[in-house]
């Protein structure tokens, strides 16, 4: 294995050549955020002069451990660090030949996950699509999304969107420095899956991410929150400063806490965006109206069956009253009672546990998600799949759950514990080599067009075109219709 030594603004980095790409890890992006910089927006790193060995992954943010069959979507605690502002390149060659660019941004509803997972491994995809590949972390849980900004002290601006803040500055380094790594600055496609989605959503509308990408791909998640109030992140705040004896005016004490002790005590509570008035300054579906992201290409879509992902097989055991209550702790929460008119009116055992997978899918990811291209179709070409294929694992309880989709994106279905997940269906590489394709032909080219699917027309209002990914994928007009209707009819 040779070395792979390139000059970046601040300093040389050493990557290895694998399997036929140039890999580098753990390259910082930003300063390690300790101490001072705890719950600050991210800044450069200090420039090196040795060259830095950049042959191993940094670790991920503090993170909450995945359930055992989704092992695969945290990073092992050993791994775990509050300092992890790093990046990853996979890259096929340094030709002097400028290359598309993809930049995942991870999922795992912003308290786990990292770019590190061997899910998220970018080798076929620099290969297969000749492109150069990043995955980066950023900060979770309360070091990402901890507000504070609303306590007087301007030291503390920005605190509660540090975690987005984290992929503005790693996708700002990619501007300033991918070219050195074979990729075009110009051509960057950002993506993301769930939590991923969510952040790519809300980074279209971010007016310091305008011109850092130029296509997008939301997988899971678009639509599905862009920011909440700042009166709606008070309350997780009060929770973490009452779990750590800390006075409500001496946040400064919150910097020189052990991390750990922090990570600890902010489990159970919800860390997302906040809409603080300066980095996300406007409603994310009144920015996506109103075209803050005209002229940015999109693909989006959903799983059939996403919300198998958060409910327990052991719910089918319950009476239906029980069951409806668990249903109800989860994210979805209480069904509008039209909704829980249409799905659930008649339903009993194993029928209503379906039924209620069915109505948190539609709520959380159908309807948001279908909006989400209905609005952006009037500013850009949008593409929509609908990921249709099932998984054999776990008796098929989990269908086309949350997640499912990913390593056939990536081509990475033999790494470890995606088995566990997919199942092991001989039809599995075909799915993998569909899905695969078409995302490399958007990237490449800004259209999901390749002899891999059929044809893809794209989305609107009026013409509501989504190819049903399967064993056999087809394009699919107005599929889910009488939903789509429904969830109009509910929030207008």
């Amino acid at each position: 294995m040779a070395d792979s030594v390139v000059e970046t603004q601040y300093g040389r980095v050493r990557g290895v050549e694998e399997n036929g790409v140039s890999v580098w890890r753990g390259i910082p992006f930003a300063r390690a955020p300790l101490g001072a910089y705890r719950f600050k927006p991210p800044q450069p790193p200090d420039p090196w002069t040795d060259v830095q060995d950049a042959r191993e992954f940094g670790p991920g943010c503090l993170q909450i451990d995945a359930r055992p069959i989704l092992a695969f979507a945290s990073v092992p605690p050993s791994r775990q660090s509050e300092d992890c502002l790093t990046l990853n390149i996979w890259a096929p060659a340094l030709d002097g030949k400028p290359r598309p660019v993809l930049v995942w941004i991870y999922g795992g509803s912003f308290v786990m996950g990292g770019g590190s997972l061997p899910v998220y491994d970018g080798r076929a995809l620099a290969l297969d699509g000749n492109m150069v590949m990043v995955t980066f972390n950023y900060r979770l849980g309360p070091f990402g999304f901890l507000y504070l900004d609303d306590l007087g002290n301007p030291s503390f601006q920005g605190s509660g969107n540090v975690g987005l803040l984290d992929q503005v500055a790693a996708l700002e380094w990619v501007r300033d420095n991918i070219a050195q790594f074979g990729g075009d600055p110009t051509r960057v496609t950002v993506a993301g899956e769930s939590a991923g989605a969510i952040s790519v959503s809300n980074l279209l509308t971010m007016p310091r991410a305008r011109n850092l990408f130029h296509q997008a791909i939301l997988q899971s998640g678009a639509g599905l929150m862009g920011s909440l109030p700042p009166a709606a992140r008070i309350p997780a705040r009060a929770t973490l400063l009452q779990r750590l004896g800390i006075p409500g005016n001496d946040v400064h004490r919150l910097q020189s806490i052990p991390a750990k002790d922090v990570f600890e005590a902010s489990k159970g509570l919800p860390w997302v965006p906040v809409l603080d008035g300066a980095a996300l300054d406007m409603p994310m579906w009144t920015a996506l109206e109103n075209g803050r992201a005209a002229g940015v290409r999109v693909l989006t879509g959903f799983n059939r069956h996403e919300y198998r992902y958060f409910m327990e097989p052991a719910w089918q055991a319950l009476d239906d009253e029980a069951m409806r209550r668990q249903y109800e702790a989860t994210l979805a929460g209480p069904a509008p009672p039209q909704a829980a008119s249409h799905y659930l009116s008649g339903k009993s055992g194993v029928g209503l546990y379906d039924a209620l997978a069915q109505l948190g899918t539609d709520k959380l990811f159908l309807a948001p998600t279908y909006r989400f291209a209905a609005l952006q179709s009037r500013h850009a070409p949008v593409w929509v799949y609908r990921f249709d294929w099932e998984s054999t694992a776990c008796e098929g309880l989990l269908k086309a759950c949350h997640a499912m989709e990913i390593p056939f994106v990536f081509n990475t279905l033999e790494a470890p514990g995606i088995a566990s997940f997919t199942g092991t269906s001989a039809d599995r590489g075909e799915v993998a080599r569909q899905m695969h394709h078409a995302w490399i032909a958007f990237i490449a080219a800004g259209t999901p067009e390749t002899p891999a699917v059929p044809p893809w027309p794209s989305y609107s209002a009026d013409r509501r075109a989504v190819l049903a990914i399967n064993r056999t994928s087809r394009i699919l007009h107005d599929p889910d219709a009488d939903a789509l209707h429904l969830w109009d009819e509910i929030y207008g």
